[in-house]
């Protein structure tokens, strides 16, 4: 059974240079009495790195690949839930987009889509293992921790990639609404279909096509998180025909109704969407104007 909890989310700024990789920079603070567990799942996103004081933290994908716990969970982007179970841990997030996955991992995003692994184990995070125990040592200063995630990301040499400017403009335009179709994608990252099919799967882990269905749904699912006295149908993108086209959707990347979803207990997730709600509408973000509620 799934234990109560108290959750603290915080979504924080960071510096100017390192906007290049992150999406945003998370701290979350779970604390579960008497040494309980709790159940939850993360919706479908990018990749992301989390850096745990203790190592509670394990998952599981909709495939069935188990991880049991980790003190550095690496999740790869997802066009799925994936399901975490945890005690009482201290968190550090970064929400990574995909030319900071080029820029700093290298590896193909398809190899680690809808996957968790743990990062102290695979290589291939190996260059980033120093800031997990760095961060769960000493007593906890968030002022602090965030200044040694900056200094650290900006200490690391980003891997040359031929590509980067593709990239940068393909998820600046997946991100837009206006964007709606392969043909539109492909003209606005100024390559052709076929080495758009490519660098998708290289950098962001899944087909052009896919990415833009999964960045409608989560429009609509932000909208929701952002007002929950919405109905599903007001909180529709405008790209959806129908509701029976968004239910379809939601079945696929959430693995379950948006009824279901609405009944059912999320002990974190709730007060992290909503976090994260605030961050991307409410707050002026330090390059002016108003964030995207989908980063």
């Amino acid at each position: 059974m799934t234990a109560r909890c108290k959750v603290t989310a915080n979504y924080l700024d960071v510096a100017p240079e390192l906007h290049r990789y992150f999406a945003s920079v998370f701290l979350i603070e779970i604390d579960v009495p008497d040494g309980g567990m709790v159940e939850d799942f993360m919706f479908p996103d990018w990749a992301t790195m989390r850096f745990n004081a203790q190592g509670v933290v394990g998952g599981t994908t909709r495939s069935g690949e188990a991880l049991p716990g980790s003190r550095f969970v690496v999740s790869g982007a997802r066009s799925q839930e994936a399901y975490v179970r945890t005690g009482s841990v201290r968190q550090w997030g970064v929400l990574i987009h995909p030319l900071g996955w080029a820029l700093l991992v290298g590896k193909p995003a398809r190899d680690y889509a809808n996957r968790l692994v743990d990062g102290m184990a695979d290589p291939a995070f190996e260059r980033f293992r120093p800031l997990a125990d760095t961060l769960s040592s000493g007593v906890p200063d968030a002022r602090g921790e965030l200044c040694r995630i900056t200094q650290f990301f900006m200490g690391l040499e980003p891997i040359d990639d031929p590509a980067a400017g593709t990239i940068a403009a393909a998820y600046e335009a997946i991100r837009d609404p206006e964007v709606s179709s392969v043909e539109d994608l492909a003209g606005r990252a100024g390559v052709t279909r076929r080495t758009l099919e490519r660098l998708c799967q290289r950098a962001f882990g899944f087909p052009p096509k896919l990415l833009l269905r999964r960045q409608r749904f989560l429009r609509s699912l932000a909208h929701f998180a952002a007002d929950p006295s919405l109905k599903w149908i007001d909180a529709l993108d405008p790209g959806y025909c129908d509701q029976a086209q968004f239910v379809r959707d939601f079945r696929e990347f959430m693995g379950m109704t948006p009824s279901e979803y609405s009944h059912r207990s999320k002990p974190f997730v709730d007060a992290v969407l909503k976090e994260r709600a605030r961050y991307m509408v409410e707050e002026v973000g330090p390059r002016g104007g108003t964030r995207s509620l989908v980063a």
